[in-house]
């Protein structure tokens, strides 16, 4: 297995610093990148992806991800595929329950049976036969062609049925327990669909901030850590059944404290932004499971430890 690396952009960026990122992304070697569609809070996903596509020849676009709610699944389909017709068969769709972009409208996330359907209307859809979502059934006149689904999961359900149904995982958790954990639940999901677990993707999606020591790269990252602690307590810790029993008994009782912590301060409008405040009350502990940062040498270190859990990307 060989490791991917790819990375993602878009909250803090004009639209005319999309092009020159973007290629510095692809000549830097990532394999991917991707944009955040948060109406709230960034310029427009499809707007960045166009932009991305026009100015790269070889890496791969799509969303970090986008959601059911803010778009009918087909008007995404449609703008998807129109990317990847431009693109030349580089495009991808990322798809996630609406952190941001349903949080700043005080709005509920979508839940885990519309988000089946909707990976199986993208599935249909841009195979280009006759796909339903919500009782309505239609189809493509020109897409003929199927998009890879890549699905921002935390949960148990959100994994399982990431396993079972998309081509791909897009995960948070750099500790080797909360990543062992999230293949076994992918795993599970692949196995009862009768599919082998070797087939979907598991991206851990982080920052990696390479510094002299981990406080120094502390200011960088623990808005995002918030991010992704908040996502894993919504998602998990909050939860009480079998699988999240599993995982709660191998991590440190005060390190979930922390987390939930993180959760409680978290400002939607405050998202991935450096010195958001709700980055003061992030501890080290939870920094270090959830993000790369430290000497070259001890990110390489933590990186090998995700590779021999199973995570390609």
């Amino acid at each position: 297995m060989r490791m991917e690396f790819g990375t993602g952009m878009g909250r803090n960026l004009r639209i005319d610093e999309i092009a020159e990122h973007s290629k510095i992304a692809e000549q830097a070697g990532f394999s991917h990148l991707t944009f955040i569609d948060s109406q709230n809070l960034s310029r427009d996903v499809y707007s960045m992806m166009t932009i991305a596509a026009v100015n790269t020849k070889h890496i791969t676009i799509g969303h970090g991800v986008t959601n059911p709610f803010t778009r009918h699944p087909s008007v995404t389909a449609n703008a998807t595929a129109t990317i990847d017709e431009l693109s030349g068969g580089r495009a991808f769709v990322g798809l996630g329950v609406g952190m941001s972009a349903v949080g700043t409208m005080d709005t509920r996330r979508s839940r885990m049976d519309e988000m089946k359907e909707t990976i199986t209307f993208f599935k249909d859809y841009t195979s280009g036969i006759e796909a339903e979502y919500r009782g309505a059934k239609m189809h493509s006149e020109w897409i003929g062609k199927p998009l890879k689904v890549y699905v921002g999961c935390e949960g148990p359900r959100s994994l399982q049925l990431t396993g079972a149904l998309a081509d791909g995982a897009i995960t948070t958790g750099v500790h080797p327990s909360i990543a062992q954990w999230k293949l076994e639940q992918l795993q599970k999901g692949a196995e009862k669909a009768g599919r082998d677990p070797s087939e979907v993707d598991v991206w851990v999606r982080t920052m990696c901030y390479v510094a002299g020591s981990k406080e120094e790269a502390r200011r960088e990252v623990q808005s995002y850590t918030g991010t992704s602690a908040t996502s894993f307590y919504f998602s998990v810790l909050r939860w009480n059944n079998p699988d999240v029993e599993s995982l709660k008994d191998r991590l440190d009782p005060q390190v979930m404290e922390d987390i939930k912590i993180a959760h409680d301060a978290y400002d939607y409008y405050e998202h991935e932004k450096t010195d958001a405040p709700h980055g003061k009350v992030v501890t080290q502990d939870v920094i270090d499971h959830f993000m790369l940062t430290g000497t070259a040498d001890d990110i390489c270190e933590q990186i090998q430890k995700l590779y021999d859990v199973g995570v390609n990307t």
